[in-house]
């Protein structure tokens, strides 16, 4: 036979896959069908390698610069060119680490821009519907 002596484990165990999973993206629901050959009895459920931590919003590094390396100022910068759709935070607001300050849109995409700390709105720099450049001052902290 051709076959003695090769590892039959590749022909049996493999075995095409096609499993849907719930997804969350920015608190929305979506429902995702993976398709592909995988190993039955992987490390994983159905043959599917593990999945890797999930990280929670909390845990999340904020978007764009805070520090400014001139003067060490606290303040959040843009990290693109973008266009400020909403503006949930006002001076002399105590806002919390993860709470979402800004929506910058840019290409079609809407950017949260949320609190790298707990602290205290200082100064509101933009306002909604203006266009900010990258690395533009938005938002300072005391």
């Amino acid at each position: 036979m051709e076959n003695e002596g090769k590892d039959e484990t590749d022909a049996r165990k493999r075995v095409k896959m096609k499993k849907k999973f719930k997804v969350k993206v920015d608190g929305k629901e979506y429902v995702v069908e993976v398709e592909g050959m995988e190993e039955v009895g992987g490390s994983g459920v159905g043959g599917f390698p593990k999945a890797e931590k999930k990280t929670s919003i909390k845990e999340k590094e904020p978007y764009g610069k805070f520090e400014s390396i001139t003067t060490g100022e606290k303040s959040i910068f843009a990290p693109m060119p973008a266009k400020v759709i909403k503006v949930n935070c006002k001076a002399g607001e105590k806002v919390r680490k993860g709470e979402i300050l800004l929506i910058l849109e840019a290409m079609k995409m809407e950017n949260e821009i949320r609190s790298p700390a707990d602290g205290t709105i200082k100064e509101v720099m933009v306002e909604e519907g203006a266009n900010v450049s990258h690395d533009e001052k938005m938002i300072v902290f005391e």
